[in-house]
């Protein structure tokens, strides 16, 4: 596996980081992902938008334009022999020395760039939908870092083992207050008589890049859509439920806590998102190419 790594190309395995870059001691750092299509990255600008504007909340210099990104992307991945992936930016402050918060001079940031395949079951989850579970615990993150992916991710983590451990595929965030905020790696839809509902960004839920792009097909497709808080009651209740992001697309949920979700399939609507999303991903390729 080849990754870039502050304008080198290189081994994964020869690919070194300081011991003293403020990523690893401090978690100083943040990161996106996208998808590639047949080698193609999607929706790159957006995603560097989005970390540009996390760049300014942590004071990091931006990532630089996105059409650049998009070619290191697709290089990446054709360098790795791989057409259908996932490519994530990872930046960091760089190397301060363990030193006092915040760095006492600017430092150079630490870019990487890697790239992994598709879980090999994706489309299957796709097709037949996943189990979730509801998770104990909200996601790390308050108000103010709503819109930024750290680097530190520990609740993810500690969310998807805590998942796995109850044969379920993604964990939902809970608050202290009963309501669903988001999925561990991805944001949270429902439906209920035939309207789209998703948790409101801020207040900790990340307004993810595929939401964004699920909400405008919902609303060209002439759905009803809200967003507003989702009680753990509600979401019980749904027809349907899914989870959306840039890496699983549209992936429905048919089971929650062990019940069925609706009649425990996917259901209409969410059929007719994955298709318009499909659309919209081939249209964007051929304008591409």
């Amino acid at each position: 596996m080849l990754v870039w790594l502050n304008g080198r190309w290189l081994a994964a395995r020869d690919a070194r980081v300081s011991a003293l870059d403020r990523g690893l001691l401090h978690g100083d750092g943040l990161y996106d992902t996208w998808r590639t299509y047949g080698g193609v990255p999607f929706a790159v600008d957006a995603h560097v938008r989005r970390l540009a504007a996390a760049c300014r909340i942590l004071r990091l210099p931006p990532p630089g334009d996105a059409a650049t990104w998009a070619r290191r992307a697709a290089d990446l991945v054709r360098r790795n022999r791989m057409a259908d992936g996932t490519v994530r930016l990872t930046i960091t402050r760089g190397l301060a020395g363990d030193g006092p918060l915040p760095a006492r001079t600017p430092v150079r940031p630490t870019l990487l760039l890697t790239a992994r395949a598709l879980p090999l079951d994706l489309a299957a989850q796709q097709t037949r939908g996943i189990a979730a579970v509801l998770l104990p615990f909200p996601r790390d993150v308050g108000p103010w870092w709503a819109g930024v992916k750290l680097i530190g991710h520990a609740s993810a983590v500690v969310g998807k083992m805590y998942a796995r451990a109850r044969r379920a595929a993604e964990g939902l965030y809970v608050t202290p207050e009963g309501e669903v905020t988001e999925a561990t790696t991805a944001n949270l839809f429902l439906v209920e008589r035939g309207m789209l509902v998703t948790p409101p960004t801020g207040g900790g839920v990340l307004g993810g890049v595929t939401r964004g792009l699920v909400l405008r097909a919902a609303r060209r497709a002439r759905l009803a859509v809200r967003e507003e808080p989702i009680p753990v009651a509600r979401l019980r209740r749904a027809a349907e439920v899914f989870v959306t992001a840039s890496t699983i697309e549209i992936l429905p949920v048919v089971r929650l806590e062990g019940d069925a979700v609706g009649g425990g399939e996917p259901g209409p609507v969410t059929r007719r998102l994955q298709a318009s999303y499909a659309a919209l991903v081939a249209a964007s390729l051929r304008r591409a190419h």
